[in-house]
């Protein structure tokens, strides 16, 4: 129970920063004497899929800064006896989180004052330059217990119509509690979307980049969270369906490794943990020179009681048509250790010192050139350290 607890609070900072995507409005009382303005991190300024992982929020102590609040007192004379209050609104919930001052410790600005606040205040009970101390009350509402209760134990916030409000207001013995100055953030479409927070880096770029490439066997890589299954698709380009159909065709029929086979025009579907995964020569169609090729990553993402599938961009790229000339080989020390299992030490020792050099190399009737041959004997050279293939003592 007390782990559980600590999830909620956790959570409840994490709700704290995440609800001002959208343009804020700001609201003045008729007096005019305090103005608010509310300012979203850039990390967050343009991320839809919040973890509590990427942020630090998982971790004891400060945590980055991912909201922050300008509050200036706008006339010429002493404010006294204010007040601060954010509110959390969940669409399916209503209002799920407060935090508040506590009546006791009021803080006052001086003429044209002003101050800056961020998500590390509220959780440190401190306003950096307002001489009082300070105290919040924070704490989640029974409609927020059962939002939480509801994620059980996810860190992703789930599709709903989320809003924020933070008011500055001032308690006096002839007017009562008057609201000051107001600010006000929603998320329309909810806080998680079709889109998640990875992004592609190669090989290619967006659809219609024409992004050519030459390497057959081409590394591709992203950037996203860790620990996290990717799904990644590559499909050929097809004059009659566009490259969206082709992917989502693709991604209703099940991987090879899950007992599906490859579409016709689909080269490449693996499950891939980790944030590269190199094409490989084998479990795989190959790539033909001359023809576009678009991929796309996605994944599934826990969102309370559901499970969502997230997806990437498409990018697209164009394998080059090969030279006319054979690259030789490159021998690193990988590369070298790779002949030398094959052929022999021996046989490996007279060639060189022949002179002989490594010009191609011909796998299945195909001949591979340059890099590429490079890579297929790292591959074999893997296959041969982990037992997937057994050489006679003779080679």
């Amino acid at each position: 129970m007390k782990r559980f607890k600590a999830v909620k609070l956790l959570a409840l900072s994490l709700l704290l920063s995440v609800f001002a995507f959208v343009p804020i409005q700001n609201i003045l009382a008729q007096n005019q004497v305090i103005s608010l303005e509310l300012e979203v991190s850039n990390s967050l300024e343009n991320s839809q899929f919040i973890g509590l992982t990427n942020l630090g929020l998982d971790k004891d102590g400060r945590g980055p800064v991912l909201v922050s609040g300008f509050i200036q007192n706008i006339t010429n004379e002493r404010v006294n006896d204010l007040f601060l209050e954010v509110n959390i609104f969940a669409g399916k919930f209503g209002a799920i989180a407060n935090v508040s001052s506590q009546q006791g410790f009021p803080f006052s600005l001086a003429p044209m004052q002003s101050i800056y606040i961020t998500n590390n205040s509220l959780a440190e009970n401190t306003i950096p330059g307002v001489e009082e101390v300070v105290r919040f009350d924070r704490g989640l509402t029974v409609e927020g217990d059962n939002f939480f209760d509801n994620l059980e134990g996810s860190t992703t916030l789930p599709n709903d119509i989320y809003s924020v409000e933070v008011t500055v207001y001032q308690i006096t013995n002839e007017n009562g509690k008057v609201a000051l100055a107001s600010a006000q953030a929603e998320i329309g479409g909810g806080s998680v979307s079709e889109f998640v927070d990875f992004f592609l880096r190669t090989p290619g770029d967006v659809i219609d980049a024409n992004v050519e490439i030459t390497n057959p066997y081409p590394q591709f890589s992203w950037e996203g969270e860790q620990g996290i299954e990717y799904r990644l698709i590559v499909v050929k380009s097809a004059d009659i369906d566009s490259p969206e159909s082709l992917l989502q065709s693709a991604r209703s029929s099940a991987p090879v490794t899950d007992g599906g086979s490859l579409l016709q025009y689909e080269n490449l579907d693996v499950y891939v943990t980790g944030e590269s995964f190199q094409y490989p020569a084998s479990g795989a169609q190959a790539l033909e020179a001359g023809k576009t090729y678009f991929w796309q990553l996605s994944t599934s993402i826990r969102s309370g009681n559901a499970i969502d599938e997230r997806t990437s961009e498409i990018w697209s790229f164009k394998l080059s048509e090969p030279e006319t000339f054979e690259a030789p080989v490159i021998i690193s020390e990988e590369t070298k250790k790779a002949l030398q299992e094959l052929i022999g030490m021996r046989l490996y020792e007279n060639l060189t010192n022949s002179g002989y050099t490594v010009q191609s190399l011909e796998v299945d009737g195909i001949t591979h050139s340059g890099n590429t041959a490079a890579i297929i004997l790292s591959q074999i050279l893997r296959k041969i350290e982990n037992g997937d293939i057994i050489l006679s003592e003779g080679n």
